[in-house]
C-alpha cells in the first residue's frame, strides 16, 4: 500500500525552481575551449527547471530540480534576432508553450510551413519533424519547453540541418563547430542523407 510522505521546508525547497534565482545555462558541455559565441549561436538561452541528473554533470548542466529520466522542462529565451537552428529530434517529443513575446515556428525539411505562437499558445512537435524557432518582434520570447524521451541519454536523437553547419563554420570555423558537436552530441547531418535547410 502506498502512503503519503511528509517533507520539511528545506526538502520542498529542493523541489522548487525560482526563475529570479537562476542563471541561464550558457555552455552545457563543460568544454571551456568552445567560444561562448559558438555555443550561443547554436543553442538558446536555457533555464533548466526540471531534468534527470546523475550528479556528475558540469554545474552549468544541472537542473534546478532533479526529475525522472526521460522528462526535461526548461524556459528558453530568444532575444530579438535570435533563433533555434533548424533541427530534428528522431526520438524525443518537444512541446512548447509561449509565455512572453511572439515566436515564429517553421517546420518540415525546408521550413516551408510556419505558425506564430502568442502568449499561452502551444505547439507539440512529434519526433521526426524538422523545426526551427525565431523571435518574431522586438520583445524577448520566453518559451516553456517540455521534452519527453523514454530513451534519454542514447545517442543519435538530435540532428541539425547541414545548412546550419555551413552557416556556423562560415562564422566560426570547422574546429569550433567540431568541438561543439563532439561535446554536445549534436549531429550536423541529415538522418535521411539529404540536405534539409530552411527556406
Amino acid at each position: 500500500m502506498n502512503r503519503s510522505i511528509r517533507l520539511t521546508p528545506e526538502q520542498m525547497n529542493a523541489q522548487i525552481f525560482r526563475y529570479s534565482e537562476r542563471r541561464p545555462h550558457t555552455n552545457l558541455t563543460g568544454d571551456t575551449d568552445i567560444p561562448a559565441e559558438v555555443y550561443d549561436a547554436l543553442n538558446p538561452r536555457l533555464f533548466f527547471m526540471l531534468a534527470h541528473a546523475s550528479g556528475d554533470e558540469p554545474e552549468a548542466s544541472r537542473p534546478a530540480v532533479t526529475g525522472p529520466r526521460g522528462l526535461s522542462v526548461a524556459i528558453i529565451e530568444l532575444r530579438p534576432g535570435e533563433r533555434i537552428p533548424h533541427h530534428v529530434h528522431l526520438r524525443s517529443r518537444e512541446t512548447y508553450v509561449c509565455l512572453e513575446g511572439r515566436a515564429l515556428v517553421r517546420w518540415n525539411d525546408h521550413g516551408e510551413h510556419e505558425a506564430h505562437l502568442d502568449p499561452y499558445d502551444m505547439i507539440d512537435v512529434p519526433p521526426g519533424v524538422y523545426r526551427s524557432f525565431f523571435c518574431d518582434g522586438d520583445v524577448t520570447v520566453k518559451l516553456l519547453g517540455i521534452v519527453a524521451d523514454d530513451r534519454e541519454g542514447e545517442p543519435d536523437d538530435v540532428y541539425i540541418a547541414a545548412a546550419e553547419r555551413a552557416h556556423a563554420t562560415g562564422r566560426f570555423g570547422d574546429e569550433a563547430v567540431d568541438r561543439l558537436s563532439a561535446s554536445t552530441g549534436l549531429l550536423f547531418a541529415d538522418p535521411n542523407g539529404e540536405d534539409p535547410s530552411p527556406a
